[in-house]
């Protein structure tokens, strides 16, 4: 139960951390490269390789 908590602060932090640090949230990251904002591109490789390694890892993860 406490290693669940702990697991589930950790994981919004770091996508609360990711967010900040990057300044946007998963839908205007197409808009933002739209406009020219191209280093979103690292931003939105970033989205990508985190919802992989979700998928990958979801199997083992407790919910």
């Amino acid at each position: 139960m406490l290693r669940g908590f702990f697991l589930m602060v950790v994981g919004g932090l770091l996508f609360g951390f990711g967010w900040a640090i990057t300044g946007a949230c998963p839908s205007p990251l197409y808009a933002q490269i739209g406009t020219g904002a191209t280093v979103i591109i690292i931003t939105l490789l970033s989205a990508i390789a985190g919802t992989w390694v979700y998928g990958f890892l979801r199997e083992k993860l407790p919910h």
